[in-house]
Order: structure tokens, then C-alpha cells, then sequence
């Protein structure tokens, strides 16, 4: 009863207004744009900070926080959370507070790319066996000397020894919400840098799934073209027009 009840009313403060940050849905925002974020991430390494958490929440990954406050509170523990779907965008815009959309495939693109410029390392978690392999193989192709020290398939539970042993500066972690954020949170003091989570990019990165052509991604299509390509993920489409119906009940409440 009480999911239902917030299916219909909501979470009772859609919005609330900080320094640098706008909370949507129980969901703290980071207010910056792409170069910002990776400019804050490598600013923090320089600073010698480890154990960073970057978050990348979509219209599905907020849909369920809304539903569900204890996910949301995973959002609430990370240090970076990036608006990653035009849903999410649009919704905070309607409600006086836009935030840019980073959608997280390209902001962990810039985060590599800066990383060979800078001599950082990289570690590919996630994806079934075979696919940070070939995320990895494919990134040094495309981004010769990029230094990538490690990867590992999604398929394992508990911490990884070998973080501990390599301290990479970015792992990327594509286990899917909530997996990724829980698995970051409780190993985020293994030594690493900056730990993402990356959702299906590493299938991206390895050729696996097609990305959307960038005219639907600049639309803010991207989401639909996911759904054409991998049929599984249609039942997600439920957040559509759910999330269009929470940022209509928080209008009336802001």
C-alpha cells in the first residue's frame, strides 16, 4: 500500500534548492554540465581523494527511487550525481530547476579520454565474461596509451582483492541499478579513485549493443532506440509516462 500511495501522490518535497545541487524526487543532483564533472573528478584526484562515488541516474533509475526512498538514499550517499536522461532533465526544468543532461556513456568517455591525457589509470568492472575484455581491447583502439590495468565480469560477489593491489583512479562499474550503486558504496574504500556507475556502457564500449545514432541522442531519444534494439528493456517504458505524471503532481505542490 504505501508503494501505491507514493505512485499516486508523490514524494512529499519534489524539490529542494542547494548550494551547487538540486534534490529532485529525494534524488541530490550535481549542477554541472559535462566538462564541469570531469574537471570536479580529476581536481578531486589531484587532492589525493579516493573512494569518489559518480552516480548516473535515468528516468528508470529515479522512476523506481521515486517508489522505492531506500533507493534513493543509495543516490543521497554518493559524493557526484549526474542527470543522465532527458525525462529527468525535462522534469526538473518544468519545476523551475534545470539541470544539464550528462548522459553517463559520454561523460565516462571524457573521464577516459582525459585519463590518457593525464597518465591515470583505468579498471573495467561489469558486463558478462568477455565484455570488459572487449570494452578494453576496443577503448585502447580507439584511445592508444590509455592505460587500462584490470578488468572483470559482473558475475561475482564481494569485493575484489586485485583493487586493492592496482589503486586504479577510474573503475567503471556496469552491473545495472541498483547492483552497481550498493556494489560501489560498500567497496568504495578499496583504494580506487573515482568508482562510476557506468549501467550498459561497457556493452557499448565493447560493440555489444549498438549506441543510438547521435541525432536521437541529442533529441533525447536515446532511450527509445535502447528499448528497439534490446526488446527486453520495453517493459521499462513504464517510467515514460509515470515520471511525466510525478513532475505534473509536483508541479502543483511547488
Amino acid at each position: 500500500m504505501g508503494k501505491l500511495i507514493r505512485a499516486l501522490v508523490g514524494p512529499p518535497k519534489p524539490l529542494r534548492l542547494g548550494a551547487g545541487w538540486v534534490e529532485l524526487f529525494g534524488i541530490p543532483f550535481s549542477r554541472l554540465g559535462l566538462p564541469e564533472f570531469v574537471e570536479q573528478v580529476f581536481s578531486r584526484l589531484r587532492r589525493g581523494q579516493r573512494g569518489i562515488a559518480l552516480f548516473t541516474p535515468d528516468a528508470w533509475a529515479v522512476s523506481r527511487a521515486i517508489l522505492a526512498p531506500e533507493l534513493a538514499d543509495l543516490y543521497r550517499e554518493a559524493d557526484l550525481v549526474a542527470c543522465d536522461g532527458a525525462g529527468v532533465a525535462f522534469a526538473a526544468r518544468s519545476l523551475g530547476a534545470p539541470l544539464p543532461r550528462v548522459p553517463g556513456a559520454d561523460l565516462a568517455w571524457a573521464l577516459c579520454v582525459r585519463a590518457r591525457e593525464e597518465g591515470r589509470t583505468v579498471y573495467l568492472l561489469g558486463g558478462r565474461p568477455g565484455v570488459a575484455e572487449a570494452a578494453a581491447w576496443r577503448l585502447t583502439q580507439r584511445l592508444p596509451r590509455l592505460r587500462i590495468v584490470g578488468r572483470q565480469h559482473g558475475y561475482f560477489s564481494g569485493p575484489l582483492p586485485e583493487l586493492a593491489e592496482l589503486r586504479p583512479d577510474l573503475v567503471f562499474v556496469g552491473m545495472g541499478f541498483p547492483k552497481q550503486e550498493q556494489w560501489i558504496l560498500g567497496n568504495r574504500g578499496c583504494g580506487a579513485g573515482l568508482l562510476m556507475g557506468v549501467g550498459g556502457t561497457l556493452d557499448f564500449w565493447a560493440a555489444r549493443v549498438p549506441r543510438a545514432p547521435l541525432p536521437l541522442r541529442n533529441w533525447g531519444l536515446e532511450w527509445l532506440w535502447r528499448a528497439a534494439v534490446q526488446p527486453r528493456r520495453v517493459r521499462r517504458l513504464w517510467c515514460v509516462p509515470f515520471l511525466l505524471y510525478q513532475t505534473l503532481i509536483a508541479k502543483l505542490k511547488v
